[in-house]
């Protein structure tokens, strides 16, 4: 049998109630090696809880990473996949779970690996906010699948960078919102895609099917009152990646007379400024109700803690572009779209 090894970083996954322990236990069934990234300093139980697996497959790296770098994302990723040793490797992010129906897929395509192919693309299934769902369409997969090839990386597309002058050329920032900085490059920094996606066969990238494709569920968007708590540190995070904070230092700053401490508690008081970095999905029009789609069962606790938004109630005006809401609450406006961010419920969709 073919070896797949597994590869992510967790970085305050209890703090953040991330489904990283979900994560790696769905992984568990189809890899013979899990390598998982941390870092000892975000000290919130995160190495206890994944010590507490118990299963000799999982490797825990404990690392003093670099927070200054501004592709930190990809940095961390590169790291976790250069402890791998299975020929074949799968990325996961710690807010991502596998589907059950799609394990025997998994061990199809590690037994049957498709001749001059190195990247082999899956479909995501973001869930957001409880029952709506957001689908990745064709032409836009995940690279999740890779062959363990030495001369493939994690980081900025060569063509996308800028050398910072504040630390001799030793880190590059990326063009503004341009990439994420953690996609698959080559030695020189060429970009990487997939070349399949996994359907059963060697058909190129087309049609999306759910049924004879692998699919990712994948959970971050699923808690907006939780999203909501870790804009600190994607604010950070995609701030230091296209340049606009030179450092972590210069990042601890005011805002509304509120001290920003990227090692410390979340502010919950709202500020427009943190918003940015989940402006975009809030106003997608692709994210629809979820039809048919059931979370794996390993999700039910996991689920059952936590809680999405409710609109505040509101006559809608439409023929004169005006909505009317009732109630109390902190509203923040964005191109016609009006969200509560005090208004919380602790239902979800199990």
């Amino acid at each position: 049998m073919k070896r797949l090894g597994a590869y992510m970083y967790v970085i305050n996954g209890v703090k953040h109630d991330m489904p990283f322990i979900e994560s790696i236990q769905s992984v568990l069934p189809v890899v013979e090696e899990i390598h998982i990234v941390t870092d000892q300093r975000f000290n919130d139980g995160t190495i206890e809880k994944i010590n507490g697996l118990n299963d000799q497959r999982i490797h825990l790296h404990i690392v003093d990473l670099d927070l200054e770098n501004p592709a930190l994302d990809g940095a961390t990723k590169q790291l976790a996949r250069q402890f791998c040793t299975a020929p074949f490797l799968v990325q996961m992010d710690c807010d991502e779970v596998f589907r059950t129906e799609d394990y025997f897929k998994i061990n199809l395509l590690k037994e049957n690996w498709p001749s001059k192919i190195s990247i082999v693309g899956t479909g995501v299934i973001n869930w957001f906010n409880g029952d709506h769902v957001k689908l990745s369409a064709a032409g836009s997969v995940k690279e999740r699948f890779t062959d363990g090839r030495l001369d493939i990386f994690h980081g900025i597309p060569v063509h996308l960078r800028i050398p910072e002058k504040e630390n001799n050329g030793k880190y590059y920032y990326a063009q503004p919102e341009s990439t994420d900085g953690a996609g698959l490059i080559d030695a020189v920094g060429n970009p990487l895609v997939p070349q399949l996606f996994f359907a059963q066969g060697d058909n190129p990238i087309k049609d999306i099917d759910t049924t004879n494709s692998i699919w990712i569920h994948h959970y971050s968007w699923y808690s907006l009152p939780r999203k909501w708590e870790m804009k600190q540190t994607w604010h950070y995070m995609w701030g230091r990646l296209f340049g606009r904070y030179k450092s972590l230092a210069e990042y601890k700053k005011d805002i509304d007379g509120e001290v920003v401490d990227f090692w410390g508690p979340s502010i919950s008081k709202p500020h427009d400024v943190y918003f940015e970095p989940i402006a975009d999905e809030m106003q997608d029009k692709s994210i629809v109700k979820a039809k048919n789609i059931q979370h794996p069962d390993i999700m039910k606790d996991w689920l059952s803690r936590q809680r999405v938004y409710i609109p505040p109630r509101c006559i809608d005006l439409s023929p004169f572009n005006k909505k009317i809401y009732f109630g109390k609450g902190k509203k923040i406006n964005m191109n016609k779209t009006t969200f509560s961010f005090e208004k919380l419920s602790n239902e979800s969709n199990n």
